[in-house]
């Protein structure tokens, strides 16, 4: 529950399949759609499924360096989604990222000096 408190907004419809520990997220101020997985993919009566999210994690964990799996995986994903962003947009990334970095408010950025880089 702590993940879900952290990353995702209340009053969201989670859906997910029926492992217990997802058992009291309604409780938590969460809408819950459930899909079980031994009955089919798509809940017929609401047409809950899984599809979309299983299919993006897939994606995602073909992105990630198979070699570092214990790194810096929060870059890893920050990366994926914006190169999906990008093909969404049909953007060309370094354009893209040049646009985001010119926008951006540097007065607020604090100063990086050589001393307190790790070495």
């Amino acid at each position: 529950m702590a993940v879900l408190r952290d990353w995702i907004e209340p009053g969201t419809t989670v859906i997910s399949d029926c492992w217990t520990a997802y058992r009291d997220i309604e409780t938590h101020n969460y809408t819950h759609k459930i899909v079980n997985h031994t009955i089919g993919f798509v809940y017929v009566h609401t047409v809950a499924h899984t599809n979309t999210i299983e299919s993006t994690w897939r994606h995602v964990k073909a992105f990630l360096n198979p070699y570092n799996l214990m790194g810096h995986n929060i870059y890893h994903l920050a990366h994926y989604m914006f190169a999906a962003g990008c093909r969404s947009q049909n953007a060309d990334h370094f354009t893209k990222f040049i646009g985001i970095v010119a926008s951006m408010d540097w007065s607020a950025t604090p100063t990086l000096h050589y001393s307190n880089v790790a070495k």
